[in-house]
């Protein structure tokens, strides 16, 4: 049969053995005999408890096949939540690595999970549309919700005992959360089929990614497609996506792999296309067929949730969300169409690569910056802060004008260039990616102070009466420390320790959100 015709005959079998009292649905998979899985393709009928044929009336026992396929009478699967720890910070950002939302819960315990893979937004533009993809129990932990900030720490071993460093600068944030996602059932529909439960744990958040058009640097996180240590023949990048279907089983083994941080790289096989979760919606159902690095037979362990699933074809089939309670071999898995379906997201692989400047973003003017970027970091500390947050709004409601007054109003272009505005602000923005990098007080003859008067003077002149008002409330604050540090990391640390909400942090944002002049 083809997969039209497996589809109908297995939609056909579950509405049929449903029929029969304590039948919670089917799967469609390998049969396990004395609880090891087999090569025989079965209907396995998932049932919360396993009770004798002698102790059922007749009506009450499942058949022993449904029109020439055997069946398989197996105990509803009790998902294990996984949680993960990467021990290392990232960059660029690769799938396979560490991600929390830095939230407690009641006994003081920062939850976090993997990353699992990048996406785009359908119908948004670049390089606001890059999200990252993962499980919804790993980005909601511990109360968060859309808008919250997610990051990607490092984990300190310390004599063999693993902690999450909580420090607050260097916790790397990346992103916001974006969508929250869900954990329970979806209907979706795959072409010349009948719609179907499938069971989601998913959630997305937005990367940080600010493109400054001046220089065309990336001001934010950069990324790229790849996921940790995959390496199938050599190559560790998504090709694309695929499903698992019924009829990919039988005959050979449907080989899937995985990266999660705990585990790192495992190779399983499908054993169920659908599953049945408690929830009652369908999942991928995998077992390990190899030792992990631990050299246990497990697919997965606790440090894994949110890793993609992927298949011998370097194709995304699935995002991983539990293990099996009941046997550490074997993995639940998120069907991925579904998941894209509900989150409206598109997965970016070679055959579907993000356009313009959602692409690569390791894009610099000044030379490739290849190492951790504390732009996002220094940005999150900043807007902590009460006037931070003041002076940040503001620049936000007046920066397309300064921008276009920049680009294109003469005497102000004029000014930007012979002030060296240009070359200040790509100090400012190495500086917040790279702390060892310093902020000169000059450059090529010309002040901070000189910079800032002749910038003030001509868009208080070119500029809206709003605008003016705004630089005339501001100016002798910015004046009064614009020369006490040459690095923003130590000079807003030197303002969290005060926790007085001093008026120096104009520069900040000054730095950081001029970064779309030309």
């Amino acid at each position: 049969m083809d997969q039209k015709e497996l589809a109908a005959l297995h939609a056909e079998a579950e509405i049929e053995l449903k029929k029969i009292p304590g039948v919670i649905g089917v799967g469609y998979g390998l049969k396990e005999v004395g609880g090891k899985t087999t090569d025989q393709i079965a209907f396995r009928v998932y049932v919360r408890e396993k009770i004798r044929a002698e102790d059922l009336n007749p009506a009450e026992i499942i058949p022993k096949e449904y029109k020439g396929i055997p069946t398989d009478v197996v105990l509803v699967i009790q998902p294990k939540p996984l949680h993960c720890e990467d021990l290392d910070q990232h960059s660029p950002l690769i799938g396979g690595i560490s991600i929390s939302n830095f939230k407690t819960n009641a006994s003081n315990q920062i939850g976090s999970g993997t990353l699992g893979c990048f996406a785009t937004l359908n119908g948004v533009s670049g390089p606001e549309n890059v999200v990252l993809l993962s499980n919804n129990h790993v980005l909601a932990s511990n109360g968060a919700s859309n808008g919250d900030t997610i990051y990607q720490p490092r984990f300190i071993d310390s004599a063999g005992t693993i902690n999450i460093d909580a420090a607050q600068d260097r916790r790397n944030p990346i992103g916001k959360i974006h969508n929250i996602g869900q954990q329970g059932p979806y209907s979706y529909t795959y072409p010349s089929e009948t719609a179907q439960d499938y069971f989601l744990d998913c959630a997305i958040a937005k990367l940080d990614i600010c493109i400054s058009s001046w220089c065309n640097t990336n001001c934010g996180v950069s990324y790229k497609n790849e996921i940790r240590g995959l390496n199938i023949g050599g190559n560790s990048k998504l090709e694309d996506v695929a499903r698992v279907a019924q009829s990919d089983l039988g005959g050979s083994d449907y080989v899937v792999y995985k990266v999660g941080r705990r585990t790192s790289k495992t190779t399983g096989k499908v054993i169920d296309t659908a599953a049945i979760d408690p929830s009652g919606g369908r999942a991928l159902y995998i077992e390990a067929t190899q030792p992990n690095c631990n050299g246990e037979m497990k697919f997965s362990d606790e440090g894994d949730s949110g890793s993609a699933i992927v298949n011998a074809q370097n194709k995304v089939v699935g995002l991983l969300y539990a293990g099996d309670s009941t046997n550490p071999a074997r993995t639940l898995a998120c069907h991925i169409h579904p998941i894209m379906a509900y989150l409206s997201i598109t997965p970016i692989t070679t055959a579907n690569p993000p356009v313009g400047p959602a692409g690569q973003t390791l894009n610099d003017a000044e030379g490739i910056f290849s190492g951790i970027n504390h732009t996002v970091e220094v940005r999150e500390r900043f807007l902590n802060t009460r006037k931070g947050a003041e002076i940040y709004q503001q620049i936000l409601d007046h920066r397309q004008e300064v921008i276009a007054l920049v680009n294109h109003r003469r005497p102000v272009t004029v000014a930007w260039h012979r002030s060296k505005g240009p070359a200040f602000l790509a100090h400012f923005v190495n500086n917040a990616r790279d702390p060892a990098h310093l902020i000169p007080f000059e450059v090529e003859g010309v002040t901070r102070n000189q910079m800032i008067r002749r910038m003030a003077e001509v868009l208080t002149q070119q500029g809206s009466q709003e605008l003016r008002r705004v630089i005339q409330h501001y100016l002798d604050e910015v004046m009064g420390f614009i020369n006490s540090f040459d690095n923003l990391h130590v000079f807003v640390r030197q303002f969290e320790d005060m926790r007085g909400e001093t008026e120096s942090n104009a520069s900040t944002v000054i730095s950081e959100e001029t970064a779309d002049v030309k």
